[in-house]
Order: structure tokens, then sequence, then C-alpha cells
């Protein structure tokens, strides 16, 4: 089937607003015709969409990229794993025995932590929370384990072979 074959079911909307621009780049003052726009200090404009950034912001957010990867391999190496270099989807860390992922920031529930921390257990127990989802009566249950973060790396902490 070739591409003039295609037919939308609805016309485009050419006033519909533009997305926005989720990657913005500073524009080059030196190299573009924009220079002598006047902006407040600390701003910028980005060079794909040309909105204002303000550099307070951009600045937060590049701050709390670096705090979620420190945290990401901090937490892989305390496990005993690698952390891998880059951005691989799905894949964070690699270990002897483990393949890890680690999420920093709105995925964490404090539902299921506060469930987790009222589980009652002894010295020699680890509280151990499953959440299942049955949904209908046709698919097959799912369920996961929720452990917390100590008591993981104090029964399952990786080490390698070289180590007594």
């Amino acid at each position: 089937m070739t591409d003039d074959l295609f037919e939308p079911l609805t016309p485009a909307n050419p006033a519909a607003a533009r997305g926005k621009c989720r990657h913005p780049r500073p524009l080059r003052l030196f190299r573009h015709p924009l220079t002598n726009l006047p902006l407040a200090a600390g701003t910028s404009l980005c060079g794909s969409c040309f909105t204002v950034i303000d550099g307070r912001v951009a600045r937060r957010g590049r701050n709390n990229a670096k705090r979620g990867k420190a945290i990401q391999r901090q937490r892989i190496i305390a496990l005993g794993g690698q952390n891998l270099p880059g951005n691989k989807p799905g894949h964070d860390g690699i270990g002897l025995a483990f393949s890890y992922e680690s999420k920093a920031g709105g995925a964490f529930s404090e539902r299921y932590w506060r469930w987790l921390r009222g589980i009652p257990a002894t010295a020699q127990q680890t509280a151990v929370l499953i959440v299942t989802s049955a949904d209908g009566s046709g698919p097959k249950a799912r369920s996961y384990v929720v452990v917390e973060y100590d008591d993981w790396r104090d029964l399952h902490q990786e080490r390698p072979e070289d180590e007594p």
C-alpha cells in the first residue's frame, strides 16, 4: 500500500496550537537575527520554538535530572550491581543474578509505602507486600512483590565472586 492511497478520517486543523517544545535549546544569539530582542535577566530564547526560557526553571530541571541519576547509580551499586551508562529503556543496571531498573520521583506510591511499613514483622522476618490485579474473570491475575530497599539489600545483595 502506498502513501497516496491514505486519506485521513478528518482534515488537519491549521488553527491548532503547536505542541510545547520539550527540549529547549538556548538560541545562539550571535547567529540569529533575533539578537536585538529585549529579554529579562536570566532568560533566553529557545532555539527550536523561540519561546522565552526562564533560566531558573531550566537549571531546576537539570539539577533534578542529575539528582535522579545519582540516586539510580547509588542504589544499584549499593546492591552490588553495575550501573549501565546511557539511557537504555528498562535497563539501568546489571548484576550476577539481577537486572535493575531504577525509578525516582513520581512513581513512588505513598499508599504502598504506608501498607508496607504497617506490616508487623519480627527481627527475623521481612515485611513483604503483595499487590495483585485481578481484572475481570478471564485474564490471569498479575502480582508483584514490594519489599523495602534496605531489607532487599540485606537479603540479596550481590557480591563479586572474589569477595568472601
